[in-house]
């Protein structure tokens, strides 16, 4: 069992934080638009945010936002409401998100790549004021002389109302005004989970991932991560608005096009998926190319392979860090340390004000256990699912369904998982969800979905039982698409006569890599 790092990384990141551990909370904004409104006042002209083509300072992201609150409100927007957002990286998102934080109203940010059935099982399940999707690109030249007029419009995005204003359950489920935004995750169950995080959830993971970046307001963070995953909004973008830094953002990953802006002098910082760093060096044959400015590349939301880790360490000359954590859990639970880089590929030390504990390592021969978690980090559960919520919150303790141990320097291995999570692209992929949408299909009778770890990255693998042989993973695909975003689709299909089962009917999930 352990409940802190070792020692000397606790002096050391209690310097870099500039406060002692017990005093974080103290130390935060208690709200991202507040953060907004801090560096506003302090250095109005800094820029903030980068995104299709349009720079915006700290003063013009805090005039914008104000506005489109304004308009929100007109529309009937208040505390505790939810508005679904469904947009891809860009001002929209950013910016409606912030305005609804103003209003005290919470953003469920969801990717526009799902399915027209998947959003709409999140709508159903949110049940929003409204749902807010682009529908132009956003007016540049407009969105100054907006101000006095539409900021929803010369963003580019529409209003959609219809048959949400008048949901019977909605005043039967009311959200707490400190939950900021809700990031749904599918689970195990294939059923849509709203994690309700809170302002101080995003603030203090913001806060202490920021401080131990070194962020400061002459960083320029570039990233593709999508805002709809916590890793994205809140270990990303709350973390550079805590530290008035700038955050350029980009709505699809390109690894030609990142490689040209990391080799820009204004970008200091880059975070992504390990499968980015694999495109990231399969795409720079330049071998010579230098990255002088560049301070730091991290890694998270999918595990590091060992190989990937030191190919992308020679090729850009920096240590690629890396981080673990769950939208649970804000989503940082651990990450490693710009002033003590690891060779190995753990996630490095769980970060100040948060405790945990490796249940059943004592009685583990290799010291492994359940890891579970708790800090202001944890979320405050999963909206309008009491049971669900307290089968992971027990006693202020979130259960991470992973499987962890701490090596000998204290770093933390995660090293399984309890669940059959598949990470694609740091994307969460769950079989029950894939399996499910095959059970559907006529010529289907029987399905398990498991993950391949391949170089940075996992596939998804389908075993069936068919009513006939000639199935290929294009055609299948090309059903699922009606009901599964394109990252879950399969890597591959594996038809058998029989899939191996217990006695029970069960089927015996644990023998299928061995077929491989």
């Amino acid at each position: 069992m352990h409940v802190w790092q070792p020692e000397d990384i606790q002096e050391a990141d209690e310097a870099i934080l500039g406060v002692a551990t017990k005093d974080i909370s103290a130390n935060l904004f208690l709200t991202p638009i507040a953060a907004v409104e801090h560096w506003a006042g302090r250095n109005p002209q800094a820029s903030c945010l980068s995104a299709e083509g349009v720079e915006l300072s700290y003063e013009q992201v805090l005039r914008l936002t104000r506005a489109l609150a304004a308009e929100f409100n007109a529309l009937g927007i208040g505390v505790g409401d939810r508005v679904v957002l469904e947009l891809e990286n860009g001002l929209g998102v950013v910016l409606s998100f912030l305005a609804l934080n103003r209003l005290g109203a919470a953003a469920v940010i969801v990717s526009p790549r799902l399915s027209d059935f998947e959003r709409q099982k999140i709508a159903n399940h949110a049940l929003p004021v409204a749902i807010i999707r682009a529908i132009t690109l956003p007016s540049c030249d407009g969105l100054q002389a907006a101000l006095a007029t539409n900021v929803l419009t010369a963003l580019g995005l529409g209003w959609f109302d219809e048959g949400l204003a008048a949901s019977p359950d909605r005043d039967k489920h009311p959200l707490a005004e400190d939950v900021a935004a809700m990031i749904y995750t599918t689970g195990t169950t294939g059923e849509p989970k709203g994690v309700m995080l809170t302002h101080q959830n995003l603030m203090f993971t913001g806060f202490v991932s920021g401080k131990l970046r070194g962020l400061g307001e002459a960083d320029r963070v570039l990233t593709a991560l999508p805002l709809s995953h916590a890793f994205g909004l809140s270990a990303v973008l709350c973390s550079v608005l805590t530290q008035g830094a700038s955050l350029e953002l980009l709505a699809t990953f390109s690894a030609a096009q990142i490689l040209v802006r990391l080799r820009d002098g204004a970008i200091t910082g880059f975070l992504g998926v390990p499968a980015m760093y694999t495109q990231l060096v399969s795409t720079d044959t330049q071998r010579d190319q230098r990255y002088p400015f560049l301070r730091f590349l991290f890694s998270g939301g999918a595990p590091l392979d060992p190989t990937l880790k030191k190919t992308v360490e020679a090729r850009f000359g920096l240590p690629l860090h890396n981080g673990y954590g769950l939208t649970e859990s804000g989503p940082t639970i651990a990450q490693t340390r710009l002033y003590a880089p690891l060779n190995d590929t753990s996630v490095g030390f769980v970060i100040p004000g948060v405790d945990y504990q490796i249940m059943g390592a004592a009685t583990s021969d290799a010291g492994i256990g359940e890891l579970k978690v708790r800090g202001p980090n944890v979320m405050a559960g999963y909206y309008r699912n009491q049971a669900q919520t307290d089968q992971v919150l027990i006693d202020g303790w979130l259960a991470t369904g992973d499987l962890a141990r701490t090596n000998p320097s204290g770093a933390l291995e995660i090293v399984g998982r309890i669940k059959e999570l598949i990470i694609k692209n740091g994307f969460n992929v769950y079989p029950p969800e894939v399996e499910a949408a095959l059970l559907k299909l006529p010529e289907i009778i029987q399905a398990a979905v498991i993950g391949q770890a391949v170089p940075g990255n996992e596939r998804i693998i389908a075993f069936v039982q068919a009513t006939g042989s000639g199935l290929d993973v294009e055609g299948i695909n090309q059903q699922l698409r009606s009901s599964l975003a394109g990252y879950k689709l399969l890597d591959e299909i594996r038809v058998l006569d029989q899939l191996p089962a217990a006695p029970s009917g069960k089927i015996l999930k644990h023998q299928l890599p061995g077929l491989l």
